[in-house]
C-alpha cells in the first residue's frame, strides 16, 4: 500500500501460536509501514503445559481434535470451543484494543481495516468504528461460522447462536466488507452494505529469482501444511496401481515439504507407497517456491468440508504463478476448478476419481521420459493475481469509500 500513496500502520502479535513461522518474511514489510506488536493471551500454551509440552506451538488443521480423543482432549476441546467466542484468539483485543485507540487518538486514520481469521478481530472494527465513526472494512480471508475446523469442535447451540450472531453484527456494521472468494461473496451479500471480492495473491519477485535444476527423476510435490481434511486416498491407490509400470519406482517421487497431519503419514503407509513418498520438514518461504518451481508437477487437494466449493486456498496462486502441471483434486464445481479452468490449466478430479488421477500422473510421467525437462502449462491470465496487481484492487476500493 505504500507504493500507491498510502501510509499504513499494522497491529499485530508479539507471542502468538502457530504450527510453524517463517521470520523471512519479515523482509517483505515496507520499511515506510509502522509495526506495532502487542501482547496476547492464547489458550495454546496452557492447553501444552497441562499435556506436558512447552511452548505454545499448535496443531496443523485441529488433527489433534479428531478420531478418539483422551478425555483430556475432550474436556480441552469443549472448553475451547465454548469460552472462546469466536475462536481462541479473542484473547488478544485485551492488548490490541487499547493500542488502536491511542494510534487513532494520535494519527486520525481515514480507514481501519481488519482482518480475519481470527474473526475475532473484527469485533474490535466494530468498536472502533463505533467510537470514532472512521470507515471500517472487515476483509474476510476465510468463512466465520461455517470455517471447516468448527465440525471438529464441541460447541453448544448458545455458542453457535452467539457466533451467528457476531458474524451478522459485523457484517451489517462495517462499511464495507472483503472476501477472498466469489463463493463467499455471493454467502454474505444480502447481509451487507458492501461488499468486494480481492482474490489472495502471489509475490511476483519470489518467482523471477527462483532457481531450476535438470530433473532426474519425475517429481510430484506438495508444498505446505497438509492437513487430514486433505486426504488423498484415490492418489495413494493410483501410486499404488503403478507400480507395476516398467522403471515406475526408479522414476516417480511423492515430495511433501512442511507440516503433515499424523492420519495422512498413516494412510500413505498403510497404501504400501512409502518408498515413493519423501517428507520434509517446514522451510523458509524461498526455499518453497524453489520447490514449487522444481516439481514436474503440483498437488493441490482442496479440503473434504461443508462448503469446499468456496475455497481458493492461498496456496493455488502461487501454483498458478509456477505454470507447473497441477494435480487438483476436490469439487468439480467450485471457485478453484473455475480459476484453474479460467487459466487454462489441467482439470479438476474428483476426490474419488482414482482412474482419472491415476491417467493424469501416466501420461505425465511418459511426457517427462520423452524430454526429461520441467514443463509449463497454461495461459498468462494468472499474472492478474500478483500482490500488486490485488493491492491496486484494495486501494481502488478503499478510495472509492472515500469519496
Amino acid at each position: 500500500m505504500p507504493a500507491f500513496g498510502w501510509k499504513t500502520e499494522v497491529i499485530t502479535v508479539k507471542n502468538g501460536s502457530y504450527p510453524s513461522t517463517d521470520k523471512s518474511l519479515l523482509e517483505d514489510v515496507p520499511q515506510e509501514t509502522t509495526v506495532h506488536r502487542t501482547r496476547t493471551i492464547e489458550p495454546f500454551a496452557i492447553y501444552n503445559l497441562l499435556r506436558g509440552k512447552k511452548g505454545n506451538a499448535v496443531e496443523v488443521g485441529m488433527s489433534n481434535l479428531k478420531g478418539n480423543p483422551s478425555l483430556f482432549k475432550r474436556i480441552s476441546n469443549y472448553l475451547r470451543a465454548n469460552f472462546f467466542i469466536p475462536d481462541a484468539r479473542v484473547g488478544w483485543n485485551t492488548y490490541a484494543f487499547p493500542k488502536a485507540m491511542k494510534l487513532i487518538k494520535q494519527n486520525k486514520p481515514d480507514i481501519i481495516i481488519t482482518t480475519g481469521p481470527p474473526h475475532s478481530t473484527h469485533l474490535m472494527g466494530a468498536k472502533l468504528h463505533e467510537l470514532f465513526g472512521i470507515t471500517w472494512v472487515a476483509d474476510l480471508r476465510d468463512p466465520w461460522t461455517n470455517i471447516y475446523y468448527n465440525q471438529f469442535l464441541n460447541r453448544t447451540q448458545s455458542t453457535i447462536k452467539k457466533d451467528e450472531q457476531l458474524e451478522c453484527e459485523t457484517l451489517k456494521k462495517a462499511s464495507a466488507i472483503i472476501v477472498a472468494t466469489p463463493g463467499l461473496k455471493k454467502e454474505f451479500q444480502e447481509r451487507v452494505n458492501n461488499i468486494v471480492f480481492i482474490p489472495n495473491g502471489y509475490d511476483e519477485t519470489d518467482f523471477s529469482t527462483a532457481e531450476t535444476d535438470q530433473p532426474k527423476k519425475f517429481k510430484l510435490a506438495y508444498v505446505g501444511n497438509f492437513k487430514e481434511v486433505q486426504q488423498c486416498e484415490a492418489l495413494w491407490k493410483a501410486i499404488s496401481n503403478l507400480k507395476s509400470e516398467p522403471d515406475f519406482e526408479r522414476e516417480f517421487q511423492l515430495e511433501i515439504t512442511g507440516n503433515i497431519a499424523q492420519p495422512i503419514i498413516d494412510s500413505i503407509e498403510k497404501a504400501g507407497i512409502g518408498n515413493f513418498v519423501t517428507i520434509l520438514p517446514f522451510v523458509e518461504h524461498k526455499e518453497a517456491i524453489k520447490r514449487m518451481m522444481n516439481a514436474n508437477a503440483l498437488l493441490l487437494p482442496i479440503p473434504k468440508s461443508a462448503n469446499n466449493k468456496n475455497i481458493l486456498t492461498g496456496k493455488i496462486f502461487e501454483y498458478l504463478a509456477t505454470q507447473r502441471p497441477i494435480l487438483s483434486i476436490g469439487p468439480k464445481v467450485g471457485d478453484a476448478a473455475k480459476m484453474l479452468a479460467e487459466c487454462q490449466k489441467e482439470q479438476m478430479f474428483d476426490y474419488d476419481d482414482q482412474e482419472g488421477i491415476q491417467a493424469f500422473l501416466l501420461k505425465e510421467l511418459i511426457e517427462f521420459r520423452k524430454k526429461k525437462e520441467l514443463k509449463k502449462t497454461g495461459n498468462e491470465l494468472f499474472k492478474q493475481y500478483s500482490r500488486k496487481g490485488t493491492t491496486r484492487q484494495l486501494v481502488e476500493y478503499i478510495e472509492s469509500l472515500q469519496s
